[in-house]
């Protein structure tokens, strides 16, 4: 009964979008800004967890708390020591690199070779403790250091430069990862961990110290991409739930493990959820976005860009 009318929804939004493109509306300008913003830090959301999933076959339920920690330790700082945010971001970067290498040592390479059950009951445990530690260190409350920037003119369109920075950081940081598994060593040695761990052994690569390596850059990118979050939107301890679950959408929808896939992904999703809540009543964009989901499992289990295992 609901599906029939979430179908006449999404027609009616169709229909009027189509009739917005045909007029040219200036309000198709300001959506798609937006998307591309949400979209790219979406996407920077989502590339550390298919990261590790693409070189450890490690789903970490903890990232999503990783993003929180990412966003806490900009906010400590900010707060403590009078640090603009943005300045703060390498901070958190470092801080979550180091973190990931701890839970790695700790917590992953004891069950790395265990069963999909045990590393999800570890993950997800992680999750719980982050979450709680950060309660208890900066109370459940919702807290803020929205910058004001200013906005930017484009056309008819504004950019707000609190999300725009965030974009850019997106963007420069998948640019940068990129080229470090492409053009280096280490990231050599990541690839070919990726695509024969036993192979990577018998060269003489220390696979150990590259799933710390891994787990350290993605939790790396999980730290930067909630510290690019808090210079534009409010959060509390509780928000990584939800960027978990829109971070599994994507890398699924992109293929998992796939670094373009995420990026792909993220855009789809930020699309979505812009032109969606604009178009759709309530939070029927969100329904939407699981509808494609379940579709595209359904049509191509390996996502957009994911190979299937032979």
């Amino acid at each position: 009964m609901v599906l029939p009318l979430i179908i006449d929804d999404v027609v009616s939004a169709v229909s009027e979008f189509a009739g917005d493109v045909v007029e040219l509306d200036p309000v198709l300008l300001q959506l798609t800004v937006f998307a591309l913003l949400l979209g790219g830090v979406f996407a920077l959301a989502a590339l550390g967890l298919t990261m590790i999933f693409g070189v450890m076959d490690v789903v970490n339920f903890a990232h999503g708390m990783l993003i929180v920690t990412g966003m806490y330790v900009v906010f400590f700082v900010h707060t403590t020591f009078g640090v603009n945010p943005l300045f703060a971001l390498p901070v958190a970067v470092v801080a979550l690199f180091a973190l990931g290498v701890v839970i790695s040592v700790a917590t992953i390479e004891p069950i790395i070779e265990a069963p999909e059950e045990n590393q999800f009951i570890v993950t997800l445990g992680l999750s719980f403790i982050l979450l709680a530690l950060i309660q208890i260190q900066f109370s459940p409350d919702p807290r803020s250091i929205v910058l004001d920037l200013g906005r930017y003119q484009l056309g008819g369109a504004q950019i707000p430069k609190g999300q725009a920075y965030a974009l850019v950081i997106a963007v420069v940081a998948m640019g940068a990862l990129w080229l470090f598994l492409q053009r280096t060593e280490l990231g050599t040695a990541i690839r070919a961990t990726a695509d024969n761990r036993e192979g990577a052994w018998y060269v003489g690569i220390d696979v150990p110290n590259v799933d710390h390596l891994t787990v350290g850059l993605g939790s790396a990118m999980a730290g930067l991409a909630g510290a690019a979050i808090v210079i534009f939107s409010p959060f509390d301890p509780f928000i990584g739930e939800s960027y978990l679950v829109k971070a599994f959408v994507i890398v699924v929808l992109g293929g998992l493990g796939s670094l373009p896939g995420a990026f792909v992904g993220g855009l789809i999703v930020g699309f979505i959820q812009v032109f969606g809540g604009f178009y759709l009543p309530g939070t029927t964009n969100e329904i939407v976005i699981f509808l494609l989901f379940i579709l595209l499992l359904y049509l191509k289990p390996t996502g957009l860009f994911g190979e299937r295992e032979v």
